[in-house]
């Protein structure tokens, strides 16, 4: 197949990774094993800083979530080259461009359930206040509040899209038809994920373990998805099926409800508190940490006015 590359494909997949020891460039997919692959090849390249894990004030639900942070994995974003290294990591074929891909129902509803569900740090209000809680008694229905959350971006995807990656198509992401990978795993596929593991290792001189990183809440596809609801998912991100061959779901239900319990409402209630309390905490440490900056900022002035008038004074003073 003849690539042909957006003269632009630099700037678009900005935000691609990369480990310039072992010459591999990633471009992520978020919720297709993104922090599993990102805290892997950060490893294998030597570029990840553990101790820093320990430092940062952003929003996190968990240690594990600090891998996105660039003081954390170390690995450079493609944005950051300069134009000829970035045509060189694109083209070469020193360089291993590698993807991950999932299937688009899976990935539709893991997305849906980290960032509208349990309502992750980040999340645009936009589409929290358009995919509200479909609740029975008082408790949520998961199945009934994910069909509406899958009418609402069949009816205009690109406004999720547009404020959050998570929403992109796989197709729109990878910008497959532009470039040519050479590993390019599905990691639905048993041993997938592990054998793009030792492909790396290899290429590193290393042993680094895979490791999983932020698995989901154990809800299965099988118990949300009705065959209108996988219908409509598979018009939405139809690219992807149509490009990466996905197999056509097999969902024959018409109906599906899966209402939480008591005990699940409480834990589902204590999981979006802590995630807002982490956000407000997160920009109260910000404040913190940016008035020290501020002040400091201001002493270094301050300082510098003050040693340079004296000096001035000292100099006239033997004239």
């Amino acid at each position: 197949m003849q690539y042909q590359s957006d003269p632009n494909l630099p700037r678009l997949i900005g935000y691609a990774l990369i480990a310039p020891r072992i010459k591999v460039m990633y471009v992520p997919t978020p919720k297709v094993a993104y922090s599993s692959l990102k805290l892997l090849i950060a490893q294998i390249e030597g570029s990840y800083n553990e101790a820093a894990t320990r430092e940062i004030i952003t929003p996190n639900i968990s240690q594990e979530q600090t891998i996105h942070n660039y003081r954390v994995h170390g690995l450079k974003r493609m944005r950051e080259l300069s134009p000829e290294k970035q045509w060189e990591v694109i083209q070469s074929p020193d360089w291993l461009r590698i993807a991950a891909l999932r299937d688009p129902l899976k990935r539709t509803y893991s997305s849906w359930e980290n960032r509208v569900f349990l309502r992750a740090p980040g999340t645009p209000q936009q589409i929290l206040d358009v995919c509200s809680d479909v609740l029975i008694d008082g408790r949520v229905d998961v199945a009934a509040t994910f069909a509406k959350f899958a009418r609402a971006i069949s009816a205009d995807r690109d406004a999720f899209a547009l404020v959050d990656d998570h929403f992109r198509p796989q197709f729109n992401t990878l910008y497959s038809d532009q470039l040519e990978y050479h590993e390019m795993i599905r990691i639905d596929q048993h041993g997938e994920m592990q054998r793009l593991a030792n492909v790396l290792n290899q290429r590193g001189g290393t042993n680094v373990l895979l490791q999983r990183l932020n698995s989901g809440l154990g809800i299965t596809p099988n118990q949300v998805y009705t065959k209108e609801i996988a219908d409509l998912i598979e018009r939405t991100f139809h690219e992807d099926f149509e490009w990466f061959h996905f197999a056509r779901h097999s969902y024959t239900n018409t109906h599906s409800s899966f209402v939480l319990d008591p005990l699940q409402q409480a834990l589902l209630s204590n999981l979006r508190d802590t995630s807002n309390r982490i956000v407000i905490l997160s920009h109260a440490a910000y404040k913190r940490v940016g008035l020290r900056y501020g002040v400091r900022q201001v002493g270094k002035s301050l300082w510098l006015r003050i040693t340079r008038s004296s000096k001035r004074r000292n100099i006239q003073a033997y004239q």
